[in-house]
């Protein structure tokens, strides 16, 4: 089905109403939508912490996180709202400030940007026209208020969380790792790192979703990482965690499609970061601060680091295809971009044993090595970095091998001839000063390229 057959035939999308209990030491929240047009499709989402690192929590004692229980169901509404985006989201069970309505306009465009770019709707909708908000209730909550102290690590088990995690070794006494629906890489990365407890949250979509995209309704990529700050966020005010280190870098600045804005690690952008902190500072609470510990450096910077952990060498995982048998596919986007990026770093029989293969000596990935260097229209959509720095990557990698197929290929094509100086992407980051100090410690450690 189409957007405009679609936007049609579903007139408004409807945030009715959300719960929470806590049952057998787990706090669950529900969520209920309504997609209405000519006919009216109810949807049921959960999201639910594992409580076993919180100390002992009464029902009560959540009613005072019930602005931040709201939130999560308003970023959760564009899981279901994108399979037809009609005009208008009702929000029924919670209050939006005119500043915070446009927010959520912003969100749901550049957050959806890729969705729009590969459904075809780019010339069809604006920031301005692809969304409106209307609340019902005008009764507003409180900033929620508590103590706070320690960092609450959202590790998703690639290399980058590891780095975070190493970087804040030194006050591992006042850490608590988060994990979202996380892949069994995360779980060995935080045992690897030293953990042995950690806070768990897990979504449940609605089947019916699932069901939907399978008929034909609109379907793509999600600003995860925004949905992820959001149940951080209440995570963090669970456990009594003061900072929300993120793992994003520098290098998810860049757009996915040259020469545009559309970017499929918005929600990892500083961009997306800046506004959030805001957000939640103006609108949720002033006892939490979100940013991202690796906002200073480029993915190579990190892939140089990690090399270092060599502990964490054969359990991390970055592959999205391979998260269910925790493996490497070595045929994605991602496999190669990780691949490139520590090649320089890691010898090759190392990442031969960590891969299964050697992905620089397989040909049919040429189209994906070409989205990577910049020779194609679009970047892949996946969460990698700038192409200048697979770039120098590679440039770094033939000063000790030459002999695999894609390196050949890249000599042969004259790539090593292409720019491989570092893009003006936006700077800036959120960095505490203890945090700063921590990551300027960690990195004088490591050999510089730059």
């Amino acid at each position: 089905m189409k957007y405009i057959e679609l936007t049609n035939k579903f007139h408004s999308f409807k945030y009715k109403s959300y719960e929470y209990t806590i049952e057998d030491n787990e706090l669950k929240l529900l969520y209920k939508y309504e997609l209405i047009g000519d006919e009216i499709i109810i949807f049921n989402h959960k999201v639910t912490y594992n409580l076993m690192a919180v100390n002992e929590i009464e029902q009560e004692h959540i009613s005072n996180f019930e602005l931040l229980i709201f939130h999560i169901g308003m970023v959760e509404t564009i899981n279901y709202w994108k399979l037809a985006c009609p005009k208008k989201v009702i929000v029924e069970c919670g209050y939006l400030s005119e500043e915070q309505k446009k927010w959520w306009k912003k969100l749901y465009y550049n957050g959806l940007g890729e969705f729009i770019y590969l459904n075809n709707i780019v010339e069809l909708v604006t920031e301005d026209t692809f969304v409106e908000f209307e609340t019902i209730k005008h009764n507003k909550f409180s900033k929620v208020q508590f103590s706070s102290v320690g960092n609450l690590i959202p590790v998703g088990g690639g290399k980058d969380s590891v780095v975070t995690l190493e970087v804040l070794k030194n006050s591992k006494h006042d850490n608590l790792p988060f994990v979202m629906s996380a892949p069994i890489a995360a779980y060995d990365c935080i045992s690897v790192a030293g953990y042995t407890k950690y806070l768990e949250a897990k979504r449940i979509f609605d089947i019916k979703m699932i069901k939907m995209n399978n008929e034909g309704y609109l379907n793509g990529h999600v600003p995860f990482s925004a949905i992820l700050a959001f149940v951080a966020t209440l995570g963090a005010a669970l456990t009594g965690k003061r900072f929300i280190p993120l793992s994003n870098e520098r290098s998810a600045n860049e757009p996915s499609v040259i020469g545009t804005s559309f970017n499929h690690q918005y929600s990892k952008s500083f961009e997306f970061e800046e506004d959030f902190s805001n957000y939640l500072h103006h609108f949720l609470t002033e006892d939490i601060s979100y940013f991202s510990l690796l906002r200073p450096l480029y993915e190579i910077q990190i892939g140089e680091m990690f090399a270092n952990y060599r502990k964490y060498h054969q359990v991390y995982r970055s592959c999205n295809r391979g998260k269910k048998d925790n493996s490497w596919c070595g045929v994605c986007p991602k496999c190669l971009f990780v691949y490139i990026i520590l090649s320089p770093y890691i010898p090759r029989e190392e990442l031969i044993a960590q891969f299964g293969k050697d992905l620089l000596d397989d040909e049919s990935l040429i189209p994906i090595f070409d989205e990577l260097i910049g020779r194609a229209e679009t970047k892949p959509f996946e969460c990698v970095g700038t192409m200048w720095e697979v770039r120098r990557a590679l440039n770094l990698t033939l000063l000790q091998f030459s002999d695999a197929k894609l390196l050949e290929y890249y000599l042969r094509t004259h790539g090593e001839q292409l720019s491989a100086e570092p893009s003006e992407y936006e700077e800036g980051d959120l960095l505490p000063e203890y945090h700063e100090l921590a990551l300027s410690r960690e990195m004088s450690r490591i050999e510089k390229y730059y």
